[in-house]
């Protein structure tokens, strides 16, 4: 009788189902990382335009030009992602303008609601929702002048 070498039929079944569970498994975790991952890349953009908010604001305040805070909120908030550099070195969202808005994957601003949305890759990161968006907010003084500006999310 031949002794039989190499796997058989039922333990290349065997390895064939194992592979198949790991794979299984390791694709639920892929895709459960890449909803994380784009959660924490729009919060993280969100966070970074609230940052370049605050800059801007601080430098009209600095300046003495807080009438420019109005104009702010007007502004493409992409702009303030990565500001221009002015005539007087510091930056400022819209100096040196080329004509073109700033563009980001998946991140768009409609001028006429003034609102920044985003159309996401994976909705069930996000409850389901295919599209999320955000407006300006605007903090006043006592004076009910316009102090500062930030992004509120719409639901």
């Amino acid at each position: 009788m031949k002794r039989q070498t190499g796997f058989g039929k039922f333990e290349f079944a065997v390895v064939l189902a194992i592979f198949g569970v790991l794979a299984t498994l390791l694709l639920g975790r892929l895709i459960a990382l890449e909803q994380a991952t784009e959660r924490l890349e729009v919060e993280l953009t969100v966070r970074h335009i609230n940052t370049g908010i605050k800059l801007a604001v601080a430098d009209a305040i600095m300046r003495g030009e807080e009438m420019r805070i109005a104009e702010l909120a007007d502004a493409n908030p992409l702009e303030f992602l990565a500001p221009k550099v002015g005539a007087g070195g510091t930056a400022q969202p819209g100096a040196a303008n080329t004509g073109t808005a700033p563009t980001l994957a998946g991140w768009h601003y409609t001028t006429d609601s003034r609102t920044l949305n985003y159309r996401t890759r994976q909705p069930e990161a996000f409850d389901g929702r295919e599209q999320l968006a955000w407006r300006y907010i605007s903090h006043t003084d006592e004076l009910g002048r316009s102090a500062g500006l930030r992004l509120k999310a719409l639901k």
